[in-house]
């Protein structure tokens, strides 16, 4: 009796032992699956912190990249394409090879640049040609004559060349005389033009559409389109005197160094002005332009 009860003792503490390890067992994987919770919770707090990163850099570059292609579109892929054969050509200078072929590429891109007026035009284009919507209007007000540069304003830019007119085709003093009366006779070219432009504002401000003549709709539309046929004939003029005047600053005035230098000079020129218009294109308040009579 007393031998039987001693093993139900025993048997029940080894019981109590096991129960005992089962407890911290089962303690211990709580405490496991608690920790493993608990890192993959910090490692999705950390997936989120980086995709919130991510998203940020992304709209900033979104927000870069329509930044850039706005720019683009407002300075006009030709002045980008003027830029790039400037900056070529301004790499050739030291090397002195295969500037012929340069300032011919970027004469032949003016040449083509100031045909465009040249060919059939509607009478909606016309403005377009007077205005270019690539340039701005601070822009157009400084340097635009008809549409674009005015041809003296392109010969007055080579007295920066003065100090190296040594080098140019013709002596200093014989430089400066031809160029002083290439200045004269462009200059009454341009007086030309600007005279038969205002004579054919005058007709459209005095006749039109409302001269009592032209009682029809059909008569009104046909003066209107002769009109506009007039003034794209101005404009015609205009390029053609433009091309012919930087035509003849680089191959008859200029040496091929001093033609390169000036075709450079004249691109670097075009792009500060713009980037000042669009500068001051973006300051709030009003603009004060101080306009100073150089007669040009």
């Amino acid at each position: 009796m007393a031998r039987t009860l001693s093993n139900i003792l025993l048997t029940l503490d080894v019981r109590k032992q096991e129960y005992k390890k089962e407890l911290l067992q089962q303690q211990q994987a709580r405490q496991d699956l608690a920790m493993k919770h608990e890192d993959e919770e910090e490692d999705e707090e950390s997936e989120d912190d980086d995709e919130i990163v991510a998203e940020r850099f992304k709209c900033l570059s979104l927000y870069k990249h329509d930044f850039a292609r706005r720019g683009g579109s407002l300075y006009g892929q030709w002045k980008q394409e003027q830029r790039l054969r400037a900056s070529r050509m301004e790499l050739h200078l030291n090397q002195r090879w295969s500037l012929d072929h340069l300032i011919e590429e970027q004469l032949s891109k003016f040449d083509a640049h100031y045909s465009r007026a040249m060919g059939p035009c509607r009478p909606k284009d016309v403005a377009q040609l007077l205005m270019p919507k690539c340039r701005l209007p601070l822009e157009m007000a400084a340097l635009a004559w008809l549409g674009n540069w005015r041809p003296s304003a392109i010969l007055s830019l080579l007295h920066s060349f003065t100090s190296q007119s040594t080098t140019s085709r013709s002596p200093p003093s014989e430089h400066e005389r031809v160029l002083s009366q290439l200045i004269r006779e462009t200059r009454i070219e341009e007086a030309v033009l600007d005279e038969e432009m205002s004579e054919i504002q005058t007709t459209c401000i005095l006749h039109l559409p409302f001269s009592p003549a032209n009682e029809k709709i059909g008569s009104k539309m046909a003066s209107v389109h002769s009109e506009f046929k007039k003034i794209h004939h101005v404009i015609t003029r205009t390029q053609k005197l433009r091309y012919t005047t930087l035509e003849l600053v680089v191959k008859k005035l200029l040496n091929r160094t001093l033609a390169a230098k000036f075709l450079v000079a004249f691109a670097g020129i075009q792009d500060m002005v713009h980037e000042f218009a669009a500068y001051r294109s973006r300051q709030k308040g009003p603009i004060t332009l101080t306009i100073k009579a150089s007669g040009m």
